[in-house]
Order: C-alpha cells, then sequence, then structure tokens
C-alpha cells in the first residue's frame, strides 16, 4: 500500500512539476504582450475577458500535460528517422558572425516557416471540414482578442501534432547548435503576437512575418475577408496559394462569429464542439 501511494505522489508530483513548467512559457508570453495592449491599444479589452482566457489557457496545459505523459510512455513516441536531416552547427558555431546569425535565423525562422507550410493546409482543412470547424470555431469566436485571448480548443493540439509535428519529424530532422535565448523566443512568441490588440508596427517586415493586423482579417466578421490570411508566420504562403489578403494601414476589423458565441465557462470551452 505504502509503495503504491508512494508511485501515485511520484506520478502526480511529475505532472504538476510538468505543467507548471509548460505555463511559464505562455504565461510569460501574455505578460509580455500585456503592457503594450494597455498603453498601446487598437481595441481595448476587457478585464473579463482576459480572466476567462487566462482561466482557458490552464486548463489546456494541464490536459495537455496529461495526454503528452501518457503519449511518452508509449512505445516509440515522436522515435523517428528523418528521411533528410540539415546540419546547422557550421553556421552557429562559426567564428563568423554573418554566419553565425545566419544559422541562427534559419533555425528559427526558417524552421518555423517551413513548419507553417504544414499549418497552413491543416488551417485550410480546418475552415473546410465541418468536423474540423467544430473545433477550430472555438478559437474563431472569439469577440476580444489578445495576446492572452487567443486560446483553441484542447483538441487542436492534438491536430497540430498529426498535421505538423509528426511530417516534419519524419521529413526533416536538424541540429541547430547554440543559437541565442532572444532569437528563440522571439520565434516561439510570435503566436501571441498576431493576435495581440496592440498598436505594434513592424513596417516592411509584414510583407515577410505576419503581424497582428494580417491576422486580424483572418478573424473578421467582414465577408470580403472570409477565406483569407491562413497562415501565422509569414504570408509567404498565402500569397503563393491566392488567399493573401494586406490590410490598409487603418484595417482593424470586428472579430467573432455571427452565429457562434464565445464559451463563457470551462463547461463552454471543453463543449462547445460536440453542441448543435
Amino acid at each position: 500500500m505504502l509503495a503504491f501511494l508512494a508511485e501515485a505522489y511520484s506520478v502526480a508530483y511529475g505532472l504538476v512539476n510538468s505543467m507548471l513548467i509548460r505555463l511559464a512559457y505562455p504565461v510569460g508570453a501574455c505578460l509580455l504582450y500585456l503592457l503594450p495592449e494597455l498603453l498601446l491599444p487598437r481595441t481595448r479589452n476587457s478585464l473579463q475577458s482576459y480572466l476567462r482566457a487566462a482561466t482557458f489557457l490552464v486548463v489546456t496545459i494541464a490536459i495537455n500535460t496529461v495526454v503528452l505523459k501518457a503519449m511518452e510512455g508509449s512505445a516509440g513516441f515522436l522515435d523517428v528517422k528523418p528521411l533528410a536531416f540539415l546540419d546547422l552547427r557550421p553556421l552557429t558555431e562559426s567564428e563568423s558572425w554573418p554566419l553565425k546569425i545566419t544559422g541562427w535565423l534559419v533555425a528559427a525562422l526558417g524552421i518555423a516557416m517551413v513548419g507553417n507550410f504544414f499549418y497552413y493546409w491543416m488551417h485550410r482543412a480546418q475552415h473546410r471540414f465541418g468536423w474540423m470547424w467544430r473545433f477550430h470555431k472555438v478559437h474563431h469566436s472569439i469577440t476580444e482578442m489578445s495576446a492572452t485571448a487567443s486560446y483553441h480548443h484542447v483538441a487542436e493540439d492534438l491536430f497540430q501534432f498529426a498535421a505538423v509535428t509528426m511530417p516534419m519529424a519524419i521529413l526533416l530532422g536538424v541540429a541547430s547548435g547554440p543559437v541565442p535565448w532572444l532569437v528563440i523566443v522571439l520565434a516561439n512568441t510570435h503566436s501571441y503576437f498576431i493576435h495581440s490588440s496592440a498598436r505594434l508596427n513592424i513596417g516592411p517586415l509584414s510583407y515577410v512575418l505576419c503581424d497582428n493586423r494580417f491576422h486580424r482579417i483572418h478573424h473578421s466578421r467582414e465577408q470580403h475577408h472570409i477565406d483569407h490570411n491562413f497562415a501565422t508566420s509569414t504570408p509567404l504562403w498565402d500569397v503563393l496559394f491566392g488567399t493573401a489578403y494586406f490590410p490598409r494601414a487603418d484595417e482593424w476589423p470586428a472579430v467573432g462569429l455571427s452565429d457562434v458565441a464565445e464559451p463563457k465557462t470551462i463547461a463552454d470551452y471543453l463543449l462547445m464542439p460536440f453542441r448543435r
């Protein structure tokens, strides 16, 4: 009995510890954009929207932590040999700063953009197929969008694992070598930036990197914005596949869905895809 209790405690401790570690990053990202959202807002969001979104974020990470731990315990979890291998260490470990910086950019941004190719097509499928839309509409129902209020239904992480993570792991292995934490943080907080309601302007870079104005169009309630701007890292994929819409400087449409109310409770958030 004591051995069982000790094992149960060990498992519970491991889950809580993993959850806290997984929480640190998104909490930091949300706080990073909260200040400009308060000081330089394009639209002001209610305190309730921030608190509600923060609650859903904690619920999502708690559930995903349990699911990932279960998957990690399965035989052969992500034990795949990629078809191709990219060794960036000659660049990132180079004594030449131009080569070193090139390696950092390829490691953090280039790989993210390649991954976004898979995400682009998964995202289009989410808008095309009804059973996928049932989950994705949770995200599109948000009417007070911000870096914090950018949540997806918890099941979408499983879709992304199957449609993005696994194909990338199978097709390409990467040895990046040392990459500065700042480069990694900027690359990985980009998804929070594109949902931010702050008045942030990256200038001509917005034709290379998606910004919050570009992604706002994707969430727009206006008819002429529908089915545009599916990519989240770079507009390149939308340009190539004919779905790009570059907004005017003053274009900041209302967001949400006319026929679906955003979730107000944890039960609404978790059960919305299963309700008619």
